[in-house]
C-alpha cells in the first residue's frame, strides 16, 4: 500500500514538471497580445503609401462639406457685350448712291461667320426710312467661303437673279451693297465673288459681269448721310 502511494505521488510530480515545461519552452503558441474586446479599440491597418494625400484633410464634425467648383458658362450671344456694330449699305431712295445703316451682329471669332450675318441682314433689308433694299427678300444665303487670299465667295439662291428688277443702276447697287458692306466691316475680306446656286454666272441680270471679283468702292456710298459711321 505504501509502495502504491509513493508511485502515485511520483506520477503526480512528473505530470507537474511536464506541465511547467510545456508552458515555458513553447511560448510561440501563446497570443502576442491579449484579445481586445469589441468596441474598445480599433485594429491598426497598414496605409498604402500616398493614401493620406488622396484622402485630403479631415473634416471637422458638423462642418459643411466643401462647395463644388462652379462650371464656367459659355458667353451668351444674346448679351450686348457679345455684339458688334456694323454699317450696311442700301440704296438711297432719292439718289443713285448707297446709304449706310448701322446694325448689330454677333461678335464671333470667325470672320466668315460675321460675313454671313452681314449678308443675311442685307437680305432682310433696311429698317430706317429713306433706304431701299438691294436684294430680293426671297433670296437665301446658301453659303459663304473665305479663302486665304482674302476673297469671299458669296453663294446666293437663284432668287437673287430671277426676282431682280434689272437695270445697270440696280445691279450696281446690289453688287456693291454686298461688296462694300463686307469689305468695309471686315478687313480680312479684300474681294468678293458672287455665285448663284453654287455656280459662276455670266451676269446678274444681263449687265454686270459676275465672272470677276469686286473690290471695295466707297465712291458710290454717301458717307455723309445720317447714320453713317
Amino acid at each position: 500500500m505504501r509502495k502504491e502511494t509513493i508511485l502515485i505521488a511520483t506520477a503526480s510530480a512528473v505530470s507537474g514538471i511536464l506541465l511547467i515545461l510545456a508552458l515555458t519552452i513553447r511560448p510561440w503558441e501563446r497570443p502576442a497580445t491579449e484579445p481586445v474586446e469589441a468596441g474598445t479599440a480599433t485594429s491598426e491597418v497598414a496605409t498604402p503609401e500616398g493614401a493620406a494625400a488622396e484622402a485630403g484633410p479631415p473634416v471637422e464634425e458638423g462642418a459643411a462639406p466643401p462647395a463644388e467648383a462652379e462650371t464656367a458658362e459659355a458667353p451668351s450671344f444674346t448679351s450686348e457685350q457679345n455684339r458688334r456694330e456694323v454699317s450696311l449699305f442700301f440704296q438711297e431712295a432719292d439718289s443713285e448712291y448707297l446709304g449706310p445703316e448701322r446694325r448689330k451682329i454677333f461678335l464671333t471669332s470667325s470672320p466668315a461667320d460675321q460675313a454671313k450675318q452681314i449678308v443675311v441682314e442685307l437680305i432682310n433689308g433696311p429698317q430706317g426710312p429713306g433706304l431701299l433694299p438691294t436684294l430680293p427678300p426671297q433670296t437665301r444665303l446658301r453659303g459663304l467661303y473665305l479663302d486665304r487670299g482674302g476673297t469671299a465667295y458669296v453663294d446666293l439662291s437663284s432668287e437673287v437673279a430671277d426676282l431682280h428688277p434689272g437695270g445697270t443702276g440696280e445691279e450696281i447697287a446690289t453688287i456693291y451693297s454686298l461688296v462694300d458692306s463686307l469689305t468695309y466691316n471686315l478687313p480680312e475680306i479684300k474681294r468678293v465673288r458672287l455665285l448663284v446656286n453654287g455656280e459662276e454666272r455670266e451676269t446678274l441680270k444681263n449687265h454686270l459681269d459676275l465672272r470677276r471679283d469686286y473690290r471695295k468702292d466707297l465712291s458710290i456710298v454717301n458717307m455723309d448721310r445720317k447714320g453713317a459711321p
